[in-house]
């Protein structure tokens, strides 16, 4: 499955906004806090000049081996995300094991299609760093997904027949492909910031219109 643009040109003419897509991974403490963050949850980042898409990209993809808070990776991203953390009063509290997140990723999907991509975004996120849960568990995100409102029915199902693992493997080879290796990661007309410390940072993507 492609992520192309959406839409093409608008009334009389106009261009098409730009699309930020934004690469991020459901374990990671700095997509966690950029997820988080007030200019992107509003659109502020692109403003009325352009859409942003989220694109999962899985730092650790099976059959990778299970990794632990206390790595060195992560430790490391733990402490950068801290302060951006603090000032927007989230809570980092992960569980000590970092699982694999394909089947969170697969949920954002479905979510996605249901138009609901935002709210179990934020949910399944809020489940990890705010709720320490196993993010890797069918069960856990079959809750998740039905606190947001989805079907808990149907959510077990698309997860345990993988409906949505294609989609998942595509979006990966097609960001690294395009160049990304490190998440959070933005990009939009071709033009690549990687691992964005702040905000400011994605203002420099996004071209007047």
């Amino acid at each position: 499955m492609g992520w192309p643009p959406g839409g093409g040109a608008g009334t009389f003419g106009r261009m098409p906004r730009p699309l930020l897509r934004v690469y991020f991974d459901f374990v990671d403490p700095i997509s966690y806090v950029v997820s988080s963050s007030p200019e992107l949850r509003s659109g502020d980042a692109a403003g009325a000049r352009g859409d942003v898409e989220w694109v999962g990209f899985e730092l650790r993809p099976p059959p990778m081996p299970l990794t632990a808070s206390d790595d060195p990776l992560w430790s490391s991203r733990a402490r950068r995300a801290r302060p951006l953390a603090d000032a927007l009063g989230l809570i980092l509290r992960p569980p000590h094991l970092v699982p694999w997140t394909r089947k969170a990723h697969e949920l954002h999907v479905l979510a996605g299609s249901r138009g609901m991509g935002d709210l179990v975004r934020e949910a399944i996120f809020q489940a990890y760093f705010g709720r320490g849960e196993d993010i890797g568990r069918v069960d856990v995100l079959v809750e998740v997904a039905g606190a947001s409102g989805l079907d808990r029915t149907e959510t077990k199902a698309v997860l345990d027949v993988d409906r949505h693992e294609a989609d998942v493997v595509s979006a990966l080879s097609e960001a690294r492909a395009l160049g990304v290796g490190e998440v959070p990661s933005a990009s939009v007309d071709g033009r690549l910031v990687e691992g964005f410390p702040d905000l400011t940072d994605l203002g420099t993507l996004v071209p007047d219109p």
